[in-house]
């Protein structure tokens, strides 16, 4: 976490370092570059996925189950996502952004312990599925947009949807040596506000780099969550409305549903390659 907060405050210094150079030059003008100067912007990504991830969930919380040691699911897998941008004012300042991402998995493993989790104990052979996607829609205002440099805030709604489910050979209180076949699983769709900021920045006309930080932590209903988040992606436009790009993301999560009823707590750690085609018009 410490390392985190050490990232967020260089991301933090850049932007205001580079605001305060541009902030003499911030004029209307006419603009040359792929990106800055767009009204749409469409974004096709894949890549590899580094993850790491934590669950517990019932009735009954119980202790954390690593999903990749313990249910054998990949620790590395192929991903998919896209994102959308329209600036809707003259100006260029004031832009919708849209994203999504998948992070789906499915298991299978040999279990030589127990594995307490949805209120059950499972033993032996089990599959699981764990479903991980997110999507956000955010409002973002450029207090700096000119023909190399756009900066500013974002704003808005991520929505995450976790979805655990096993099913195996569990065992009972009442008889530990008798096993029946069971399946169960839990799940929640998660709003989460989303607040952070973002630099584009251009090196020639149509190559460009992104920058985006995004960090939340605050409890609200029964949802309570903090997460960090970083993309970094360098894009070459080889045509006038055409790009191809590649980046670098990380996302820190801790999300608990702590309810009378159902309950689940997810820790999760993703690092992410990426790959992606842009379109722009």
């Amino acid at each position: 976490m410490h390392h985190q907060r050490s990232v967020l405050t260089f991301l933090i210094l850049l932007l205001f370092s580079m605001s305060w150079a541009a902030f003499a030059d911030d004029q209307d003008r006419e603009r040359d570059t792929r990106l800055l100067d767009d009204r749409l912007s469409f974004r096709l990504l894949a890549g590899v996925v580094n993850i790491n991830s934590q669950v517990a969930a019932g009735r009954n919380l119980g202790a954390l189950i690593d999903l990749e040691d313990i249910l054998g699911f990949d620790e590395q897998i192929a991903t998919f996502g896209f994102e959308g941008m329209w600036r809707f004012s003259k100006n260029g300042r004031h832009t919708l952004h849209l994203q999504y991402g998948n992070f789906d998995r499915d298991a299978s493993a040999q279990v030589e312990a127990s594995v307490p989790i949805l209120d059950l104990t499972f033993v032996g052979d089990l599959h699981s599925s764990f479903v991980n996607q997110v999507g956000s829609v955010e409002y973002q205002y450029s207090f700096i947009n000119h023909n190399k440099t756009e900066a500013g805030v974002t704003g808005g709604m991520a929505i995450y949807k976790y979805d655990l489910a096993i099913e195996g050979q569990v065992t009972f209180q009442d008889n530990p040596d008798e096993t029946r076949f069971r399946k169960d699983s839990v799940g929640v769709l998660a709003p989460v506000p989303a607040i952070g900021f973002f630099i584009n920045q251009a090196f020639r006309p149509n190559i460009v780099l992104e920058i985006r930080a995004s960090f939340i932590d605050l409890e609200i209903g029964e949802h309570n969550g903090r997460i960090f988040w970083t993309f970094f992606n360098l894009t070459w436009y080889f045509s006038r409305h055409f790009g191809a790009g590649v980046g670098l993301s990380g996302a820190d999560v801790l999300y608990d549903k702590n309810t009378s009823g159902e309950k689940l707590k997810v820790e999760l750690r993703q690092t992410s390659l990426c790959f992606n085609l842009t379109a722009v018009f």
